[in-house]
């Protein structure tokens, strides 16, 4: 039993992984600078990955816009990689962190590069 709660995890950090770097559709879309090999999921959660952030700042931070980041926050957070913790109504507005499920699918895509 224990082997197949780790290769349960292991597929699941796979598939996270692969949603997180597939470029489809606008919200996703591969960034064409130094980032160009990584969607606009993947550019968000390795910024948040240094730190909660909103996604206005992941706009000035990255080579994505503000509506991009937010977008894939979203898509993020959904599939419970990101978290909001900071909610939309706030002065700042919405301020996201990443979650332990999503630190796991960051370290298997920069392990996938190895």
């Amino acid at each position: 039993m224990p082997n197949d709660a780790i290769e349960s995890e292991r597929e699941q950090m796979a598939a996270d992984a692969g949603f997180i770097t597939e470029a489809e559709g606008a919200s996703t879309a591969s960034v064409s600078t130094a980032e160009s090999t990584r969607s606009a999921r993947a550019v968000v959660l390795f910024r948040l990955i240094e730190g909660p952030v909103s996604p206005e700042a992941i706009g000035s931070d990255t080579p994505i816009s503000a509506g991009r980041a937010h977008r894939a926050l979203t898509e993020l957070h959904k599939r419970d990689l990101v978290e909001l913790l900071v909610p939309e109504e706030a002065s700042d507005g919405p301020i996201f962190g990443v979650t332990a499920r999503g630190e796991k699918a960051a370290f298997h895509i920069e392990q996938q590069k190895a």
